[in-house]
């Protein structure tokens, strides 16, 4: 991979799905690159629920492209699969000079509400 900032991301990526993979119970796999047809960069089941994961490492914020890209690639996976209900979703930014563990975990009100519920 010729792209710094592509290796910075895939290396999150992989960082990310060993440390939720080291939690008893939690399942995750990295998805496969399909461009315009993406599934978000990893699937996560806990307790039986599935959760689409985009990740972003990157040092400018971008939080409405982020969150827009994660509910589109989680519509993508739900397609794919011929699932009635789009997974929950969330965008997991990477914490300049922190560990895995402090990434910030971004969604909605919305879907946070549903969660609740």
């Amino acid at each position: 991979m010729a792209n710094p900032n592509g290796r910075k991301g895939a290396q999150f990526e992989t960082d990310v799905m060993k440390f939720l993979r080291s939690i008893p119970g939690v399942l995750a796999e990295r998805l496969t690159k399909a461009g315009s047809k993406d599934e978000g960069d990893l699937v996560c089941v806990v307790a039986g629920k599935t959760y689409i994961l985009e990740l972003k490492n990157r040092k400018a914020l971008s939080l409405p492209e982020f969150w827009a890209e994660a509910e589109v690639e989680a519509l993508n996976y739900a397609k794919a699969r011929g699932i009635g209900e789009v997974p929950l979703h969330y965008v997991i930014v990477k914490r300049r000079n922190s560990g895995i563990e402090k990434s910030w975990v971004i969604q909605d009100l919305t879907q946070w509400l549903k969660e609740r519920q």
